[in-house]
């Protein structure tokens, strides 16, 4: 293994309160692949329980109906973890994982990671902050679904993907952007439906679309439609 490699554990957020020392010592633990683009990395019901850490590039989590619906739940960016549900308690995948980006991703075994659980405090509090994290953002979901209408939940997706950029910015340019179909998985709506709303947005000066990219030309605006539900 590389020192590359064990220098790039450095910005897995779930280690940052351990030291250097640390974190080569679990650098030594981990498998590490290097994948390309749209490589599923774990598939739904699987019964490998090994946790990931995402140490460049991006994966997103799905599902597929039984009629062939694609349900995407979260995109995972650079610095994260996935696969830890299974690593603690030992169930089958509960969705597909694949790569969105070239990513560089580390592994260790469940026992591993459980190991590490139980000696090392700072990382048991650093998943647990984890995964309260996750819940608050299931919640959302979950609120979103139940008070929203389609129009609004894009609303608030697209709040979503300006926050991550700038919060404060009165204008922000996402790129790349997810596509019509990529916002439909994450918001259980179709393609057309976005397309339409986007439209609208576009015609109330709101956003502006280009290739790859969207432009949100009056953040205010945007935040105040999801707030307001107007």
């Amino acid at each position: 293994m590389s020192a590359k490699f064990m220098k790039n554990l450095h910005t897995v957020e779930l280690f940052c309160d351990l030291d250097a020392d640390q974190i080569e010592a679990i650098s030594a633990l981990c498998e590490w692949q290097q994948l390309g683009t749209e490589k599923v990395v774990v598939s739904q019901a699987d019964p490998t329980n090994a946790v990931f850490f995402i140490v460049t590039g991006c994966v997103v989590i799905k599902s597929f109906s039984s009629d062939g619906k694609e349900v995407t739940y979260s995109e995972i960016p650079a610095g994260q973890v996935f696969g830890e549900f299974s690593a603690i308690d030992g169930q089958p995948r509960s969705a597909f994982v694949q790569t969105s980006t070239d990513s560089l991703i580390a592994s260790m075994s469940s026992k591993q990671f459980r190991d590490l659980i139980n000696t090392t405090p700072e990382l048991g509090l650093k998943l647990c902050e984890h995964l309260i994290g996750k819940n608050r953002r299931l919640t959302e979901r979950i609120y979103e679904y139940s008070t929203m209408t389609v129009r609004h939940r894009i609303c608030a997706e697209l709040l979503r993907l300006v926050d991550v950029s700038d919060a404060n910015a009165q204008s922000v340019v996402i790129d790349p952007a997810p596509s019509h179909y990529q916002l439909s998985t994450r918001l259980s709506t179709h393609r057309e439906a976005v397309s339409r709303e986007f439209s609208q947005l576009a015609a109330r000066g709101i956003i502006k679309t280009g290739r790859q990219k969207l432009t949100v030309t009056d953040v205010p605006a945007l935040r105040k439609l999801v707030l307001t539900k107007i």
